[in-house]
């Protein structure tokens, strides 16, 4: 029941019990009451001019301003906000404000998005009488937000694609100290088998299941195949390829103690280095010799001295045989004569095309994986509106780059923390 509706029944007992009880007082009481009511009603004269400041880009889980601006042109009167939020949006109640005639006030809240998304918000504005009897309701219509994710929730999402498709590798049995390009034989399928090792056409001669077998990856050469173009170098502070090399270098080293066969191409925007696969000590020597570092501000320093040393007319006659397009990585692969698993450490920026056409190309020989530091779980600067959207839409594209190498090789994100250690674990 409305306050008005219990003056008006308060009025009304008050005029019948003075006109039963001849109580003159009861009478006046409700008189007064009544007057009171119809006083208010005249005298609430709303009139209102609301306007509205809001962020339309906010940051998941990060509170961000409102602010209405209310004018009354009308009587005294206290207004009240209420906004109607969908879930996934929380709103802190705003306080209550009294306007005189005339006057001008700002109305401050906060609103927090705690997933990213687009929101619909609707604001309704509630303009009461000074002893609220009455009320008038005003609808300011509905304002969009745009929520994009924060930098930890990108990096988590990042992290969390890197453990599924790191699980989905090994379940695959893509890695290391498996299975090779090259087959050794046929046997009777066993529980356990992967389906897609069964060779159809001899289990429909010999009327059973029968599965193929490989030589084992030990066999097989291996190649360690590091990125050092532009893309890589970028970024003062983590930078990619400080990490890049020393996971080359702890990779190497661990192959090596397995008694692989172990080499090395670096490539850079217009050149490469090879490596020859070996085993041994001097091996890794010779692979630590490519990779050079040296201790600054605490980070691992790539050393550029693995420039390919030409004379002038040695490039052109490189450049007769090789076609611009074919220098640096494309030449370095597809010069690769046995079937061989080439783990590539690149972030897929350089060259993205070029290089996912390389690997359709390379797949029909070789094995192997892609390790990628993910540019967006490397930054580490200041954040603000700007440089949220410009990591939200790196984000998005990597996730279909990402998705589009997965389809011809198997590709893991890396961040400065991983270090390979479920790789290293598997290793051992």
């Amino acid at each position: 029941m409305k306050r008005e509706d219990v003056l008006w029944t308060l009025a009304g007992i008050s005029f019948l019990h003075g006109y039963l009880a001849g109580n003159a007082f009861s009478a006046i009481f409700g008189v007064g009451v009544s007057s009171y009511i119809v006083y208010s009603q005249r005298r609430f004269n709303p009139k209102v001019e609301v306007s509205r400041i809001f962020e339309e880009k906010l940051e998941e889980g990060k509170k961000s301003k409102v602010v209405l601006k209310v004018k009354n042109l009308g009587s005294a009167v206290k207004v009240k906000v209420k906004e109607e939020a969908p879930e996934g949006v929380k709103v802190e109640a705003p306080d209550e404000v009294v306007l005189k005639p005339g006057e001008e006030k700002f109305i401050e809240y906060f609103i927090t998005p705690e997933k990213k998304g687009e929101y619909e918000v609707l604001t309704k504005i509630y303009v009461y009488d000074m002893g609220e009897l009455y009320f008038e309701e005003i609808s300011l219509g509905k304002y969009k937000i745009d929520v994009l994710p924060s930098v930890d929730s990108i990096r988590e999402a990042a992290k969390e694609e890197y453990n599924i498709r790191l699980g989905e590798v090994y379940k695959k049995s893509i890695l290391l100290g498996l299975e090779s390009m090259e087959l050794y034989g046929l046997r009777e399928y066993l529980p356990g088998d992967d389906l897609r090792r069964i060779d159809w056409k001899a289990s429909s001669r010999l009327g059973k299941l029968i599965v193929k077998e490989f030589l084992k990856e030990k066999e097989s050469d291996v190649y360690i195949v590091l990125d050092a173009t532009r893309e890589m170098r970028k970024g003062a502070r983590q930078a990619k390829i400080d990490y890049a090399s020393t996971l080359a270098l702890h990779l190497a080293t661990l192959l090596l103690k397995k008694n692989y066969s172990v080499g090395m191409i670096i490539y850079w925007d217009d050149g490469f280095k090879v490596i020859r696969p070996s085993r041994g000590r001097d091996q890794l020597n010779k692979i630590r010799n490519a990779i050079r570092f040296k201790p600054e501000r605490g980070l691992l320093s790539f050393k550029s001295s693995i420039s390919l040393k030409l004379s002038e007319r040695g490039r052109k006659f490189l450049g007769k045989l090789f076609p611009r397009k074919r220098r640096g990585i494309a030449e370095a692969l597809l010069n690769i004569k046995t079937p061989s698993y080439l783990i590539l450490i690149t972030d897929l920026m350089s060259n993205t095309s070029q290089l996912y056409r390389l690997m359709l190309m390379i797949r029909k020989k070789h094995k192997g994986i892609i390790l990628s530091p993910n540019p967006i779980l490397f930054y580490s600067g200041e954040l603000d509106e700007e440089t949220l959207k410009f990591l939200y839409g790196k984000y998005l594209e990597r996730e279909k780059t990402v998705r589009k190498f997965n389809s011809a090789i198997p590709t893991i994100d890396l961040g400065p923390s991983d270090y390979l250690r479920e790789i290293v674990r598997e290793l051992r």
